[in-house]
């Protein structure tokens, strides 16, 4: 009897092992409750059903399995229950098992890295990542690699720099690197592991005989991060022909799970998906997309950026200026947008002026506009004095100040303040000879005496000027620009007087061959009338079809005007010839047709 169920126990474990290489755990299962059955005392038993049910995403089956069997005979399992709650999501719960489990067992401490990455716990899963790799070895070192990868390209978008090593060589290594290298803005190198990364897949999946949909549905996610790297390098073009040859293969992409991103890539997809909407002008699936977000992810500048457009392109503009309230910079600049598109000057010159950087250049310049269009000029005036008298100005800024002064007193017609700002201006900038010059003009309507005194300064009457007057005289580009002289110059220098006399100057090349006509007799003159008309030559003759049209012309009954025709004038005493019948023209002669009398219909 001991030999028959050492027999049934032995054929039960191979069952199982067999089960177990072939991956066929539903076989397994009724394998282990065949073995439970027969030795409901065996450990073994219960953890391999446990297994089983795992592998068969059995989750509640195996949770009521581990509460059901006594911990002497399940063992412990810390670990299988920590993975039953990480794949149910709950993975506060799976971190309070793993907790349990011995220190040095490497699969709990990869879940455990799992679970930090997925709860965003980037630096620590890093430890634990960096740990396992220098002290452990087996099968999965290059997964694990790769998932370490995946760690530092994180914690690179976080702002902590990492360094990667060259000695990746699977193609998950080499995308997750080309990541980490996006995320610093190394975008040739990510280009380049990129590419090795797409030779890499294409020959690992064919030493696996992997059919070819499956190693293109595996390239294309490498050639969309490709695209990607081309169009933040600028080659947009190339990008677009990747995109749309992936778009045209439709792969349904089962990677793409929204449980697999991270909560950043969550909010941006989000985020991204509002823009689309508001830029393609739906309006109310915009607003949807906006509420799911805050509520999801809470509001941000960019929602509140996006929400304020929606409202502007509803018309909603006091709803778009309570949306950009607060004293975030880049709101308030926008806030500004939308009060001067507004045409409400007043609300828009305050808030100008409480922008912390106020005393900047550009800030300076749009209170200026604002003010001037809103017909406050002493106020731009008082504005621009304020911005010419900030400390840590530079040279330019206060350049543009003071040009701006000049223009606003002009238009006020106060000469002589902007004469006083010229007068700054060019003791700033004693080398700018275009200021002088408009000192020289300001000058001329105050006072013509220092208006002559600085020009014959700048312009002294003694002054050497290296300009040969006849080359200008006779130069024609001055007409017709810049461009002409530079094509004119561009040909070659015409021959000296000297080579054309003594006939040294040779013929240019002809690049046409000189056709002459087939009865070409070079003993024979040309005919000198050859460049006349035909019909002015005097060998001409006109045909006999040209002199009948002579004949005829005019009306009918007209005389003819041939000169060879002699008119004789009648004398006075002469009788008058009787008036005769009008004769028609060919127009009035028409055939004289009867009306014929309607034939009464037949009664019959």
């Amino acid at each position: 009897m001991a030999d028959a169920s050492a027999g049934g126990l032995y054929q039960c474990l191979t069952d199982i092992a067999r089960a177990d290489t072939s991956g066929d755990y539903q076989k397994a299962l009724q394998a282990a409750n065949k073995l439970i059955r027969k030795h409901p005392k065996e450990t073994f038993a219960f953890k391999c059903k446990l297994v089983a049910q795992i592998q068969l995403s059995q989750w509640a089956d195996a949770l009521e399995l581990i509460r059901k069997t006594p911990a002497h005979q399940m063992g412990h399992v810390g670990f299988e229950k920590a993975y039953i709650h990480y794949r149910q999501g709950e993975l506060d719960e799976a971190v309070n098992e793993l907790n349990t489990c011995d220190k040095d067992d490497v699969k709990a401490q990869e879940l455990k890295a799992q679970i930090c990455y997925k709860q965003e716990n980037f630096q620590e899963a890093f430890e634990i990542y960096r740990y396992l790799l220098k002290n452990h070895s087996d099968d999965s070192d290059e997964l694990r690699r790769a998932n370490y990868l995946a760690v530092q390209a994180r914690l690179e978008a976080q702002g902590t720099k990492q360094q990667v090593d060259d000695a990746e060589d699977s193609y998950s290594q080499l995308y997750n690197k080309a990541c980490v290298e996006i995320e610093a803005e190394r975008l040739p190198q990510a280009l380049a592991s990129l590419e090795k990364a797409l030779v890499s897949c294409r020959k690992s999946l064919e030493d696996e005989d992997r059919e070819e949909d499956e190693i293109e549905e595996e390239l294309d996610s490498i050639r969309v991060q490709k695209a990607y790297v081309l169009q933040r390098m600028g080659k947009k073009s190339e990008a677009l022909q990747i995109y749309q040859k992936v778009q045209a293969a439709n792969h349904s992409d089962e990677s793409i799970d929204q449980s697999k991103l991270t909560r950043r890539q969550r909010r941006t997809l989000m985020l991204n998906n509002a823009l689309v909407l508001l830029m393609s002008n739906q309006r109310e699936p915009c607003k949807k997309a906006l509420e799911e977000l805050v509520s999801k992810f809470g509001t941000s500048k960019d929602v509140a950026l996006i929400e304020a457009s929606l409202h502007v392109k509803m018309g909603e503009t006091e709803n778009a200026l309570k949306v950009l309230e607060g004293n975030d910079l880049e709101q308030s600049v926008v806030r500004l947008h939308v009060l001067l598109n507004a045409n409400r000057l007043p609300e828009a010159i305050k808030a100008i002026r409480a922008l912390p950087n106020a005393s900047e250049l550009g800030p300076s310049s749009l209170l200026t506009s604002a003010l001037i269009a809103s017909d406050s000029k002493d106020e731009a005036v008082k504005a621009l004095n304020t911005a010419s008298t900030a400390k840590n100005q530079s040279s330019e800024a206060l350049k543009s100040i003071l040009e701006a002064l000049v223009e606003v007193e002009q238009s006020r017609g106060n000469e002589g303040a902007a004469t006083k700002h010229l007068e700054k201006l060019v003791e700033k900038f004693p080398d700018d000879l275009q200021v002088q010059c408009r000192l020289v003009g300001a000058y001329s309507k105050s006072d013509p005496k220092k208006a002559e005194a600085l020009s014959a300064k700048l312009f002294p009457e003694s002054m050497e000027v290296d300009v040969n007057v006849d080359e200008l005289e006779e130069s024609d580009w001055i007409l017709y620009g810049e461009k002409y002289r530079q094509k004119k110059e561009a040909k070659s220098p015409p021959a000296a007087d000297s080579e054309i006399i003594t006939r040294k100057l040779k013929n240019a090349n002809r690049k046409r061959k000189i056709r002459l006509p087939k009865s070409y007799n070079p003993d024979v003159l040309p005919d000198p009338e050859r460049w006349l008309p035909r019909q002015e030559r005097s060998t001409y003759k006109k045909k006999r079809k040209n002199r009948e049209r002579e004949i005829g012309r005019g009306t009918q009954g007209s005389s003819s005007a041939n000169p060879n025709v002699e008119f004789v004038s009648a004398s006075p005493n002469s009788p008058r010839p009787l008036p005769g019948p009008v004769a028609e023209g060919p127009r009035q002669q028409r055939p004289n047709f009867q009306k014929q009398k309607k034939k009464k219909a037949s009664k019959f």
